[in-house]
């Protein structure tokens, strides 16, 4: 049986992680004597050319990524490409008698934004029984710091920690975004002597450590790091960001997180179910 639990964080407006206008437009140049084929990230859902001397074509009864430009003698014009998980593309498109390129992979850091991005994006915090990982696609960095950014701002909605010798190692947020999960943390120093951090590693294990033949561990390597320090001082507290690619864990599954010192032998081993 499944448990899911939404929990509406945060409203970040347009510039959340694109905006139009401070961007640059690619220009990709045609001509009636080539295809030029464009393979996008994700299936083309709509194409539109603002003149009619350019046509673009792609299959509209079953969505692929593969468009196809042609283009006869005239004025400059633009393309306008909608992806069905709602990016948007938008480039210059030229006449020229030769083209340097008769292909062309785009990637997802040239989206110049969502279709939906003026409305209040939704993170919603899901957490399922069954076991389950999902790989991540590539998110503009812009993006993934900006809503860090705004995850630290969020009151605490968790409080998942480990004391030890005057540390404290805790999870404050834990919000989940299609197949991304934002990991906020918070280091506390209490110990008199400051702590040079080494790593803190993520992983999600089973079983028992103390008895070998049961025990896994499948690491979780993070896709983002935001404002992690190198140090957390005595008296200082620490808070900061894992971009980690999306996970559930089974009904036997932890998760778990190590925090080793840098030249030091403490080292803090936070284990818990969420």
């Amino acid at each position: 049986m499944k448990h899911i639990f939404l929990i509406f964080l945060l409203s970040i407006l347009g510039n959340i992680a694109f905006a139009q206008e401070s961007q640059q437009l690619d220009t990709i140049y045609a001509n009636e004597k080539m295809n030029l084929a464009l393979f996008f990230p994700t299936n083309i859902r709509q194409g539109i050319v603002g003149a009619n001397n350019f046509v673009f074509s792609y299959n509209r009864e079953r969505a692929q990524p593969l468009g196809l430009l042609k283009a006869t003698k005239g004025k400059q014009s633009n393309l306008l490409v909608v992806t069905t998980d709602g990016k948007v593309y938008s480039y210059i498109i030229k006449y020229a008698d030769s083209l340097k390129e008769l292909n062309r992979f785009v990637s997802f850091s040239e989206s110049i934004g969502h279709e939906h991005q003026r409305e209040p994006l939704v993170i919603r915090d899901t957490i399922q029984l069954d076991s389950n990982m999902v790989v991540h696609k590539q998110y503009p960095k812009t993006f993934l710091e900006k809503s860090s950014t705004a995850i630290l701002k969020q009151s605490e909605r968790k409080n998942i920690s480990k004391r030890k010798d005057g540390m404290s190692l805790a999870i404050k947020n834990l919000v989940y975004y299609e197949d991304l999960v934002f990991m906020q943390f918070e280091i506390k120093n209490e110990s008199g002597i400051d702590f040079d951090i080494d790593y803190l590693k993520v992983a999600l294990v089973i079983g028992n450590e103390k008895r070998r033949a049961s025990y896994q561990s499948v690491p979780l390597k993070p896709q983002y790091v935001y404002k992690m320090p190198e140090k957390t001082r005595h008296a200082e507290t620490s808070r900061f960001v894992y971009v980690l690619p999306k996970f559930t864990l089974g009904d036997n599954e932890k998760l778990e997180l190590r925090l080793k010192e840098l030249k030091g032998n403490r080292e803090m081993i936070l284990r818990r179910r969420l």
